[in-house]
């Protein structure tokens, strides 16, 4: 999938409502700047918590983010985002 522009995100969060609850633990991250320019590596862990019925199950993925970024009257912004899923696990959940 690849989007150009702010507006194309909303389905991607919208999406996000299908979950009972989600919780993002972001992790290491490196920023090399360069002027007004700068790119980046970050890590997340992403869980997310469904219900159907009588059961609730978790899906836990390991992401990675590959940034890049542009400063642009005083502001950074990103550029670029690419996003790498390492695992997914999902497993029942008790309650």
């Amino acid at each position: 999938m690849e989007l150009q522009s702010r507006a194309e995100l909303t389905p991607v969060f919208d999406d996000l409502n299908r979950y009972v609850a989600t919780t993002h633990f972001n992790g290491q991250s490196t920023v090399t700047i360069s002027g007004t320019a700068a790119t980046g590596e970050s890590y997340c862990l992403a869980h997310h918590v469904s219900v159907e019925g009588e059961e609730r199950t978790i899906m836990i993925a390991s992401i990675r983010y590959e940034d890049k970024f542009t400063k642009l009257d005083g502001t950074w912004l990103f550029s670029e985002r690419r996003l790498y899923v390492d695992w997914i696990d999902t497993r029942p959940m008790s309650s």
